[in-house]
């Protein structure tokens, strides 16, 4: 009984150990993502705004919306609103004042 066992068992444990070789070449091979992105969707926040509240409250969380993009963002994330870069990485901003005339 025992030995009809093993040679059920050695098959799975000979195919567990080769998948999992498989699957730590594939993520050697595979290149991992250059780049994270968040999405923030700023609009969203806008119409969550009530009218009857008083501005300082109002620009609290919209200070507190724009710090998590900051924060995102030096943390390396592309940080994206409905399509516009709201924040990158410093490596990713473009300084036109260097191109040449």
């Amino acid at each position: 009984m025992k030995r009809a066992l093993i040679r059920s068992l050695r098959p799975m444990g000979l195919g567990l150990l080769g998948g999992l070789v498989a699957i730590s070449l594939h993520q050697s091979i595979t290149p991992q993502p250059s780049l994270p992105i968040a999405i923030l969707d700023r609009g969203s926040l806008l119409n969550t705004l009530d009218d009857t509240q008083p501005e300082s409250d109002r620009a609290e969380r919209i200070r507190i919306f724009e710090s998590a993009a900051r924060h995102l963002a030096d943390a390396g994330y592309l940080v994206i609103d409905r399509g516009w870069v709201i924040a990158a990485p410093e490596d990713f901003y473009v300084d036109l004042d260097t191109r040449s005339p």
